[in-house]
């Protein structure tokens, strides 16, 4: 019941988003600078609700929060743009922002069946290393929490994962000066940088011959006055086959210390 009383509210909530409303929401400087990356913290996010002391979103963990507030931030002036997200679920904020902003929605999926053909306007099958559309077909391409995840093999043997063939890919279907925008959940689960944090390795994604003006916001790294939110058990089961390039004590530190917390990453085309 709580899954599912869960689902309706994120269901609600992505169907009462807009653009207009979004942008009036987040106007102006919501962060915090710090040697170039943008900070924000908890307790100045326009999300917050200072007279209860606790995030305004409803529904999801912590961290689902934070991804939901931070689309809203970064992709709420889409008008007339055409979307393409990489890897999307039921009710995709993405989604509704751009069509509501008059633009159009895109979406590709490797986890669902071939038949279902990706065709502009729609979802369906596809995947970010062989993705089926014609060069500078797309104005933005998003993807939501799922970064973390292109190293990892896929249940399709014959579908190819890594993280340079992806952003080639991604550098293809873009129009000339087109943008991308990622999010990554930080010491959760997914390749061994997002585990560790490793924010030079991540940005070292983005090669600079390809990408131009990279900006990395940090959500939830600083959570006060909210509660820490340490990784969860089903996740920490994951770091044994995972994480094999860092030390362990600096995963026991993490596990012990460390708090899940959201980076984004946002660029243009060369």
């Amino acid at each position: 019941m709580h899954g599912l009383k869960n689902s309706i509210s994120k269901r609600l909530y992505a169907l009462r988003l807009n653009s207009t409303r979004c942008a009036k929401t987040w106007q102006g400087q919501y962060w915090k600078d710090e040697d170039g990356i943008h900070v924000i913290r908890c307790g100045e996010c326009r999300k917050f609700d200072a007279r209860k002391s606790e995030c305004s979103i409803t529904f999801g963990s912590p961290i689902r929060k934070c991804v939901s507030a931070a689309q809203e931030a970064n992709l709420h002036s889409l008008d007339g743009k055409n979307l393409l997200e990489i890897g999307f679920g039921k009710h995709s904020i993405p989604r509704q922002l751009v069509t509501s902003a008059g633009g159009t929605w895109t979406g590709i999926e490797p986890m669902m069946p071939r038949a279902n053909k990706a065709e502009f306007g729609k979802g369906g099958f596809g995947h970010v290393a062989d993705i089926p559309f014609d060069d500078e077909t797309f104005d933005i391409v998003v993807g939501i929490q799922t970064l973390e995840h292109w190293g990892e093999p896929l249940p399709d043997p014959d579908l190819e994962t890594g993280y340079e063939k992806g952003l080639r890919e991604i550098h293809r279907v873009l129009k000339p000066g087109g943008s991308i925008y990622f999010d990554a959940p930080i010491h959760l689960h997914g390749h061994e940088m997002f585990i560790t944090g490793d924010i030079p390795r991540i940005t070292r994604l983005l090669d600079t011959t390809l990408w131009n003006d990279v900006r990395i916001e940090k959500w939830r790294e600083d959570f006060a006055p909210l509660e820490r939110y340490p990784t969860p058990q089903v996740d920490l089961r994951t770091w044994t086959n995972s994480v094999t390039s860092y030390p362990q004590r600096l995963q026991n530190d993490i596990r012990d210390k460390g708090s899940v917390w959201l980076i984004t990453l946002s660029t243009s085309k060369r």
